[in-house]
């Protein structure tokens, strides 16, 4: 299974593919972007192995991430989806292990215009339609207070935490 497209009132939802890696490589390699996800910017090598890996996702397990590009002018505003990341830091919370996991990450050009909550609503709606059970969770750092923001708007819950100390990530449950 590819990707559906999801069409937003400005954004246009989509799969990844090869033609998107200079794209990709300007959002992950943007410091702000990577400050609360993978801590740095990622090399070209990195971001191509994480555009193959979207693609697998959907391919088998039915879900998976989306690029998000605007629709009037054609340019990535972000990544966002669902993933099963199989994480290790996820084994103290085995109830999660086939759970879906939510995740956005935008240009900071675009942070505050409502793109964010927008796409995250395109995901949690097709999500609602199309897989099974109701939970969704989320790992966000507990310094990132915009991504919280956004996953209490959309009745994401505090449900624990992984991690220790300065590595410290909350897990957040919605469903």
């Amino acid at each position: 299974m590819a990707a559906p497209t999801l069409l937003t009132p400005r954004m246009e939802l989509r799969g990844h593919g090869p033609d998107d890696l200079a794209a990709c490589l300007r959002l992950w390699s943007d410091p702000e972007v990577t400050r609360y996800t993978v801590g740095q910017p990622l090399t070209r090598q990195d971001v191509w192995t994480r555009l193959l890996r979207h693609p697998g996702h959907w391919a088998l397990l039915g879900f998976g991430y989306w690029l998000a590009f605007d629709r009037t002018t054609g340019q990535l505003l972000g990544e966002v989806g669902l993933a099963n990341f199989k994480r290790d830091s996820m084994a103290a919370h085995p109830a999660f292990a086939d759970v879906p996991e939510a995740g956005w990450v935008f240009f900071p050009a675009v942070h505050g215009q409502g793109y964010a909550s927008e796409a995250v609503q395109a995901v949690l709606d097709w999500r609602d339609k199309h897989l099974a059970g109701k939970q969704t969770f989320c790992l966000i750092d507990p310094a990132n207070a915009p991504s919280l923001r956004l996953a209490a708007k959309f009745g994401f819950e505090a449900a624990g935490e992984v991690g220790s100390g300065e590595k410290r990530t909350l897990v957040l449950v919605r469903g």
